[in-house]
C-alpha cells in the first residue's frame, strides 16, 4: 500500500485556512475522493480553548471531522513530537479504512508541524520527554550548578556531551532528560514523507484589508464569551498555564482582574495577533511551497477551486 499523499495548507492566521479546507474537502467529496482533516495549530490541541483560537465548532466537526483538535489538556506538556504522533496517527487509521486512497489534508498556521510532517521530524519515540525529570534537572541546575550535569552526560553520553559542552542550560537539560529516558538525542531529525506532497499557502495580498478582519475577529471573540472561556480555563488550570498567556487569553484575564478595560483589551489581542500574522509571513517566506494563492476577498469555496488541482494531481496516482 502507497503512502498516503498530503496536501498542507498555511499561512498567516485569519485568512480562512479552515474554511478553505472544509470546502477543498467536499470537493474531493463529490469527486469521489476520500479526505482527512487535520489541524496543525498549537492551541488548538488543548481542550477548552476553543473561541480564542477560533476553533472549527464542535457542530462542523460532527460531520467533518478534524484529527489533532482537543487531543491534550494545556496543564500538561505537549510538543512538536506530541502532534507528530497524534497526525501521523490518524493519517494511518484513514489510509487503512480507506484501503490507501485519498489525501491528508493539513491545515494551520503552526509552521513547525507542516515542516515535522512533510520533512519527517522524528516522533517521541527517539527524543522522549518527562515532566518530572525535567524538573528535577532543573533543579539540580539551580543548586549545583551545570558541572554535575556536564559530568553525567558526559559518562552516559560522550558524543551527546561534546555537542551540547557550550550550548545553554536549557538545552544542556533537554539532551540529558532525553539520555535519561533510553533515547537518543543525536538521532537525525529528517526522513521526509514517503508519499505524495504539496505546500500550499493562503494569504491576502491586501494587507489593510487583512489586518481590518482580524480587528473583526478579535471583536467577535469576545462578544462571543472569550472572556467568560477564560474565566472557566483559569479556574481548573494552574496558573503558570503557558496557554493562559496565548493571544487573546492574556488579555481576557487582564479584563477579568479590571487591569484592562474591554476597549483596551480588544485593541491589544488585535494588536497582538497582527504582530503573529507578520511573523508567520516571515517564516512561510523561508518554507519550500508549491504556491501561494491570495484570497483577494473571494469566498472559501472559490480558494478551494484553486487547490483542487493541486489535490486531485497527488491524490490521483
Amino acid at each position: 500500500m502507497s503512502v498516503l499523499p498530503i496536501l498542507a495548507i498555511g499561512g498567516p492566521t485569519a485568512v480562512g485556512k479552515s474554511a478553505v479546507a472544509i470546502a477543498l474537502a467536499e470537493s474531493l467529496d463529490e469527486r469521489g475522493i476520500p479526505s482527512l482533516l487535520i489541524s496543525a495549530d498549537s492551541r488548538q490541541v488543548f481542550r477548552g480553548f476553543d473561541i480564542g483560537t477560533d476553533k472549527v465548532s464542535a457542530e462542523i466537526r460532527a460531520t467533518r471531522p478534524h484529527a489533532c483538535i482537543d487531543i491534550a489538556e494545556a496543564s500538561d506538556p505537549f510538543t512538536l513530537y506530541d502532534w507528530l504522533d497524534a497526525a501521523r496517527g490518524a493519517i494511518a487509521a484513514h489510509q487503512a479504512a480507506n484501503a490507501g486512497a485519498g489525501v491528508a489534508i493539513v491545515v494551520g498556521g503552526t509552521g513547525l508541524y507542516q515542516r515535522g510532517l512533510l520533512k519527517g521530524f522524528l516522533s517521541g519515540g527517539s527524543r522522549p520527554s518527562h515532566p518530572l525529570i525535567r524538573s528535577q534537572l532543573e533543579a539540580d541546575l539551580a543548586v549545583h550548578g551545570r558541572a554535575p550535569l556536564d559530568a553525567e552526560l558526559h559518562q552516559r553520553h560522550p558524543e551527546a556531551a561534546a555537542v551540547v559542552a557550550s550550548a545553554s542550560p536549557r538545552r544542556l537539560i533537554r539532551t540529558l532528560e532525553i539520555v535519561r529516558l533510553g533515547g537518543d538525542p543525536l538521532a537525525a531529525e529528517e526522513d521526509p514523507w514517503k508519499g505524495e506532497t504539496t505546500y500550499i499557502q493562503i494569504d491576502d495580498s491586501n494587507i489593510e484589508r487583512h489586518r481590518g478582519v482580524i480587528a473583526t475577529r478579535v471583536r467577535r471573540q469576545f462578544d462571543s464569551g472569550l472572556v467568560e472561556e477564560t474565566e472557566r480555563l483559569v479556574a481548573r488550570l494552574p496558573v503558570d498555564t503557558p496557554a493562559l498567556s496565548g493571544i487573546g487569553y492574556r488579555e481576557a484575564q487582564g479584563y477579568l482582574d479590571h487591569t484592562l478595560d474591554r476597549e483596551r483589551a480588544i485593541g491589544i489581542a488585535a494588536t497582538r495577533t497582527w504582530a503573529y500574522a507578520r511573523r508567520q509571513r516571515t517564516w512561510y517566506r523561508s518554507e519550500a511551497l508549491t504556491t501561494t494563492i491570495m484570497t483577494d476577498g473571494r469566498d472559501a469555496a472559490a480558494i478551494a477551486n484553486d487547490l483542487i488541482p493541486h489535490a486531485v494531481r497527488i491524490a490521483v496516482r
